[in-house]
């Protein structure tokens, strides 16, 4: 053989060679499915960076990152159940924890919650089942803060309402000349349900005794019911579709005087409409007859999913886990819409607060009252709540059983009724409490 032809030949094997390796390298990467919600630009930047950035360092590792809307997150969940392709990093909500650790489609994360620290999670923020961790909360979400047209108060010689009958009182007076005094969500969705539930547990109402009995056909039930349609008459003629984005969306028409909604509000005013941010401040949610106004308060979390369910690589997903929720990524994705996105550490809470104030051109008022998470109950921990001396007090009762009503919109489907179809609140009341009796029966059987 010529010394050119072996030259070829050397050069031919060596190619090969690493095409082979780079082709073996590339069949032995892991994937990860990773499912979220937060498409806000920044947050989906936020994310993009972060995947790049967990990628350099473990390169056996590939993240493919999947975004859906919040309302839509529900729907790609169950399909994905059905079909057992769940993405291996989803968000998972407080009502599907019981049923999804139960049923063995997530694993424990017991492990990571030891690794990050389980001392640094604010408190309230993790919630364990028979003693294990089975998800890890990425954002804390104050749903309840009352945002109101400090101007145009102001002008009317008010002061941001304290209880509902201030509220309906200002809400009147508001609603004039094209503008509206007050705004909530009565299409049939998650964010109905939420913004409803604060107002029956405001008027002393819950889903569920602490011997998770059906409780919903009571006083505050129909009392939070009558006052929704009392405020409808306030309302733009719209709210019958209205969900996540149409509270933002109103209030940026400047035409809304009392908003009561997530702190995401206020990030979109700093970002779209500035004019905006001056002439708006932050209140507590106005009391109900129980004498305090109750908060939901989302605790975001993510989990990771079994292979039962098609959950694929959960090993190289905890690593992915861990790393988006700790050191800087946790301050970055707070601060990605602040106030909105409440970190769940401790040692990050105050880092974000004063790093974000210069967003909201330095007025504290529009981060504090935020920050303040007192006061609230979510749909697994509101089973037998008591209402005492302006305070909340928990039952510490984990109810297995509220899921599948969340899931379905019973609550929403019994506003509808009363502020759209003009039923009667008690026999709306009946109506839910009926169905979701049925639906806690059929889970006993």
């Amino acid at each position: 053989m010529s010394v050119n032809n072996l030259n070829k030949s050397i050069g031919c094997t060596l190619l090969c060679a690493a095409v082979f390796s780079a082709s073996a390298m590339a069949q032995a990467k892991q994937e990860i499915r990773f499912l979220n919600n937060e498409t806000d630009p920044p947050s989906v930047t936020f994310y993009k960076n972060a995947i790049a950035g967990f990628e350099k360092q473990n390169p056996e590792i590939k993240v493919s990152m999947e975004l859906t809307s919040t309302d839509g997150r529900l729907q790609k969940v169950v399909s994905a159940l059905s079909s057992k392709s769940m993405p291996d990093v989803f968000k998972l909500l407080s009502e599907e924890r019981f049923e999804f650790s139960k049923k063995g489609y997530v694993v424990p994360l017991d492990d990571l919650y030891g690794e990050i620290g389980g001392d640094n999670f604010v408190d309230g923020s993790i919630m364990k089942i028979d003693g294990h961790v089975y998800d890890l909360p990425y954002t804390l979400g104050n749903f309840n803060v009352l945002w109101y047209r400090n101007d145009l108060l102001k002008q009317a010689g008010k002061q941001a309402p304290k209880d509902w009958e201030e509220t309906e009182a200002i809400a009147q007076e508001m609603t004039k000349d094209g503008s509206y005094g007050f705004i909530f969500p009565a299409a049939k969705t998650r964010m109905n349900t939420m913004f409803f539930s604060t107002l029956m547990w405001s008027a002393g109402g819950t889903y569920f005794d602490k011997d998770l009995n059906v409780t919903f056909n009571n006083p505050g039930t129909i009392a939070a019911l009558k006052f929704m349609k009392k405020m409808a008459a306030y309302s733009p003629a719209g709210i019958a579709s209205y969900s996540y984005s149409e509270m933002i969306n109103t209030y940026l028409t400047g035409k809304v005087a009392l908003d009561i909604y997530a702190p995401r509000l206020i990030a979109n005013v700093a970002t779209n409409t500035p004019d905006l941010l001056e002439k708006t401040s932050a209140a507590q949610m106005p009391a109900g007859p129980s004498g305090v106004g109750v908060k939901f308060l989302s605790v975001n979390n993510y989990a990771i999913a079994s292979p039962k369910v098609g959950g694929k690589n959960p090993e190289a997903a905890k690593k992915f886990l861990k790393y988006i929720l700790t050191a800087e990524r946790s301050r970055d994705f707070s601060l990605t819409a602040f106030p909105h996105l409440i970190p769940p550490l401790k040692d990050v809470q105050k880092t974000v607060l004063e790093e974000g104030i210069a967003q909201l051109k330095g007025i504290r008022n529009l981060a504090d009252v935020p920050f303040d998470t007192s006061n609230s109950l979510d749909f697994e921990t509101e089973a037998g709540a008591k209402f005492e001396n302006g305070k909340v007090v928990k039952s510490g009762v984990v109810n297995p059983y509220i899921g599948p009503i969340i899931a379905r919109n019973i609550p929403a489907e019994v506003v509808q009724r009363v502020v759209l179809n003009n039923e009667s609140p008690e026999k709306a009341a009946e109506w839910g409490q009926k169905r979701m009796q049925a639906l806690v029966d059929s889970q006993k059987k």
